[in-house]
């Protein structure tokens, strides 16, 4: 079993890259959201890699640039109907962190934004992982951690009852927590109206 590659980046395109290890190039197939992290071709990477493998395709290798990724690939590979592709295109259209806050709120129109994912696999999906993002998050997210996870679920569902936009609010949030603390969701809801305001999103 692969556990991680780590080596030369010799070809990155949106959904796969080659790492060259030991003289050997390892084709990987990768979600948008890992492609975004990746460092300029040539230089040295590190993916974390799920092994698949079945009659029909064969080996393949998916890889994911932290834990949280990989994490989240697994359980939605896990759920019916869902498959690799699915669950690549899925963390392409929705970074790890908006689907997990998206999971955790509901959020069936956001998630059926994802090519291929009507409204009634979305509802499916969210059963499905409601009761299993909690043990996804990790340091991988900044501001998603056990602590802050109620204040920012309580501070979400203060602004969509505004009428703000819920990919605006996700956005917001992942902004802000990476620089600050917020210690009651009243902070987190004024910081985000401020921000908003002067992005001209109101």
């Amino acid at each position: 079993m692969i556990a991680y590659l780590k080596g030369l980046l010799s070809e990155k395109l949106p959904a796969s890259a080659i790492i060259e290890c030991g003289g050997v190039g390892y084709g990987v197939m990768i979600p948008l959201s890992t492609y975004d992290k990746l460092p300029p071709q040539g230089d040295q990477v590190k993916l974390l890699i799920h092994y698949s493998f079945n009659e029909t395709d064969g080996v393949r290798l998916f890889g994911f640039i932290n834990e949280t990724e990989k994490a989240l690939f697994k359980k939605l590979i896990s759920i019916s109907k869902i498959g690799p592709k699915t669950a690549l295109s899925i963390l392409s259209t929705l970074p790890a962190d908006e689907l997990i806050s998206a999971v955790s709120r509901g959020d069936v129109k956001l998630i059926s934004t994802v090519p291929g994912i009507g409204k009634k696999s979305a509802e499916r999906l969210i059963v499905e992982l409601k009761d299993k993002v909690g043990s996804i998050i990790s340091g991988d997210l900044p501001g998603f951690d056990h602590s802050s996870s109620d204040i920012i679920r309580d501070a979400e569902d203060a602004l969509l009852a505004l009428g703000y936009k819920s990919i605006d609010v996700t956005k917001a949030i992942r902004s802000l927590m990476k620089d600050q603390e917020f210690q009651r969701s009243e902070q987190l809801v004024k910081a985000i109206i401020k921000g908003l305001y002067k992005t001209r999103k109101i």
